[in-house]
């Protein structure tokens, strides 16, 4: 049964509706009663609405406390100001399918949950544990030494938060299996920030490195990463899924400047598990590789430019045992000292196709143990070290200023002349491109498709939350298509 709420002024929330409680006399009173009677019955398929407001204590707040007494179906409100705790702060809330449970900030106004500074390296600034049919949205997390932290979870949805100035990582899910999470239109910065010793910063810390836990079937979309700092061999990593999970989707997110302190990936996925995972429509400057892949894998319709290493590393990594179903296709990437770098050796079904990679003046492709992988319809401006030329698998693309429309203003649509238009091989071409536009035949290579669209507009490449629109409800998980 529902459980009621006594507010200010003598009203009374049952389910969504605020009721008079006070003042009522004779029949009045009884028919107020019976309101609220018939209302608990009417309501039980829904939850109560619980509004809270800030508060500064030394140990545990009233946020944790509300958190923690939530049911499946209710609401809590957090209304603006500034949350601040102490001691350790950790949520257990349970939902179920028909009747998640929501936790967000007020329409108005901005929430913001942080700790004192000394805090930094003590506490997580926020622990959500054993959660499952969650929501959470709206809210603001700053300080901790990892911002959030899920530990074990099924069923999640995080979103339209912040997450910044922490000591350590962002967001972690690497103490114990999380399964089905939608991690979607957060903004996460300036990490890593503690100077106490060696530090990471990751954005995002997806599984165990060991493999010992897993994150699988788990969609991060749209979300807005930058200045992840590190002082560690750890890293700081845009978004890091690590070895053994599977069936996770990384889309549509905005990644840079993942190279403060050490430069490491702005996506890293390492593969091993029984399903791949998908990584398509992101883009990423100044990361020290763009994008690095192991294994079981598929990348499509990224932008990368502008890294301090190598725009795309397909390579070996101790942690995953064996290289198998890499596919590697439709991306744009310029501007980089190595612009693609491979070690495919002792390998088995790996695609590499259709590609725009321009690095005037330095290494396109830097490749060995490419002979039993499919390549086909990569253009390329750079210089070539273990591939040549052929006009097959890699083709001469001309010149970077003729390729895109304006590449040194980050304008990487193929221009007017250029030689991507209509040279992709169609057997490899998705079916959308970057800006979640269909290709349609004879199709472009790189991340774009132009059509002989005058701009394929909807969004241009700048700092902030990409613009695309996806037929979400019609995608699962995996597509591995």
């Amino acid at each position: 049964m529902n459980r009621l709420k006594f507010a200010d002024f003598g009203r009374i929330h049952v389910g969504r509706e605020d009721i008079p409680a006070f003042g009522i006399k004779g029949k009045a009173a009884g028919l107020c009663l019976l309101q609220i009677v018939v209302g608990l019955f009417a309501c039980a398929c829904g939850g109560a609405t619980i509004d809270i407001q800030p508060a500064t204590v030394d140990s545990q707040e009233e946020f944790e406390d509300k958190a923690n007494s939530l049911r499946p179906g209710d609401e809590l409100i957090l209304h603006e100001g500034l949350y601040s705790q102490n001691g350790r702060r950790a949520v257990t809330a349970k939902g179920t399918a028909d009747k998640p449970i929501i936790i967000r900030a007020a329409e108005t106004g901005k929430v913001l949950l942080t700790r004192p500074a000394d805090n930094i390296d003590r506490h997580n600034n926020i622990e959500f544990v054993d959660c499952s049919h969650l929501i959470v949205r709206g809210l603001r997390f700053q300080g901790g030494s990892s911002g959030v932290r899920f530990i074990r979870g099924e069923h999640v949805t995080f979103e339209r938060c912040e997450i910044f100035q922490t000591g350590n990582n962002a967001l972690t899910m690497n103490s114990g299996d999380c399964d089905s999470f939608i991690i979607r239109r957060n903004h996460i910065h300036h990490t890593g920030l503690s100077n106490s010793g060696p530090t990471e910063g990751e954005g995002m810390y997806i599984g165990c490195h060991s493999g010992s836990c897993r994150t699988t079937n788990t969609l991060v979309e749209g979300n807005y990463i930058h200045h992840l700092r590190s002082t560690s061999g750890g890293g700081n990593d845009g978004v890091e899924i690590k070895v053994g999970s599977y069936g996770n989707i990384v889309r549509d997110n905005v990644i840079h400047d993942t190279n403060i302190g050490r430069q490491y990936p702005g996506i890293f996925i390492y593969g091993g598990g029984p399903k791949v995972n998908i990584v398509e429509g992101n883009v990423i400057w100044r990361a020290g590789e763009g994008i690095q892949v192991v294994s079981d894998a598929i990348v499509r319709n990224n932008i990368i430019f502008n890294c301090s290493i190598n725009g795309i590393t397909a390579a070996p990594h101790g942690a995953v045992s064996r290289m198998r179903n890499v596919t590697i296709v439709n991306n744009t990437i310029a501007n980089h000292p190595r612009g693609v770098r491979i070690r495919w050796s002792n390998t088995s079904n790996m695609i590499f196709s259709n590609n725009a990679i321009y690095c005037p003046g330095s290494t396109a492709i830097d490749a060995s143990g490419i002979g039993e992988a499919k390549f086909s319809a990569n253009y390329i401006a750079g210089r070539l070290s273990g591939a040549t030329v052929d006009g097959s698998r890699f083709c001469d693309g001309g010149l970077i200023s003729v390729a895109f429309v304006s590449p040194e203003t980050n304008d990487f649509r193929p221009g007017p002349d250029s030689a991507l238009i209509d040279k992709a091989n169609s057997n490899f071409a998705p079916k959308l491109d970057f800006n979640c536009i269909a290709r349609k035949a004879p199709f472009d290579v790189g991340a774009y498709e132009s059509q002989g669209r005058s701009g394929n507009p909807p969004w241009r490449i700048q700092s902030g939350f990409k613009q695309c629109s996806r037929d979400t409800d019609s995608e699962k998980a995996v597509d591995p298509g």
